[in-house]
């Protein structure tokens, strides 16, 4: 297999940004690899799935590239400061890659993934980028939303103010809102959520499961005894990957 450290000039942040590539060697004849865009968390750079995790022999093993960016602390949304991180994950970000390595432009061949920030982040441009992804795998997912309408339900002021530019959750675009993005995705990619049941995010993930359960969304959920740690994340991305590259789609 090959990695490729990469950057490019992004229109939306007026500034280069870079990239990882892990393009595997046995698939790369065909001309058309099936692509995982994989997403680190908060604090995190490109580098986190490749040192913490074992997502390079991950990606030979299942004949995918694998791209990963560098997503800063933006939760890969747009920000009202113009500096659009979203539009980079979900647009420039897949034609970039796409004029550079031998990837499959079909939208059936097309994934993303991440976790914690990144989960949210898979969540996010996934559906919002329907048209571009088919399947969205998010573990151990920050779940960004204006429901429930709970009052102590918050999110930290630092992450708030510069997502929206308020501290009010209510100020929430439905852009960013995922219970919204999911109501309304036109083409409903396929979801993947994993979630540790001693992880600090976990009710908000069982919260996000009973919705989609209820609007009878195509998702397959998997809880399991785990903390918000790479130990569960690398034990999940085998069996996202497992799901990712089935054939047939799961219900629950």
């Amino acid at each position: 297999m090959t990695i490729i450290d990469a950057s490019f000039f992004s229109e939306n942040l007026t500034r280069k940004v870079s990239f990882s590539a892990i393009i595997p060697e046995n698939n790369r004849a065909s001309g058309a690899l099936q692509t995982l865009y994989l997403l680190h968390g908060y604090s995190g750079d490109r580098k986190d799935w490749l040192y913490a995790g074992q997502i390079e022999q991950l990606a030979e093993n299942y004949g995918i590239a694998v791209i990963l960016p560098n997503g800063e602390n933006s939760y890969y949304v747009d920000h009202p400061n113009g500096l659009g991180y979203g539009k980079l994950t979900g647009e420039e970000l897949v034609r970039e890659t796409r004029s550079l390595f031998p990837l499959s432009e079909k939208r059936e061949d097309t994934w993303i993934a991440g976790l914690s920030m990144g989960g949210y982040g898979a969540l996010r441009n996934g559906l919002y980028y329907d048209q571009t992804f088919s399947k969205i795998a998010a573990l151990s997912s920050r779940i960004l939303t204006r429901k429930p309408e709970d009052p102590t339900h918050t999110y930290p002021d630092r992450i708030m103010k510069v997502l929206i530019g308020s501290d009010k959750t209510a100020d929430m675009p439905d852009e960013m809102d995922l219970y919204h993005l999911a109501e309304n995705s036109g083409q409903q990619p396929a979801l993947y959520m994993a979630c540790g049941t001693s992880d600090f995010l976990y009710k908000d993930n069982v919260e996000f499961h009973a919705y989609l359960k209820q609007a009878d969304y195509p998702h397959q959920y998997v809880e399991d005894e785990g903390d918000h740690n790479w130990e569960f994340w690398n034990q999940q991305i085998i069996s996202a990957l497992d799901w990712l590259t089935e054939k047939e789609q799961l219900n629950t």
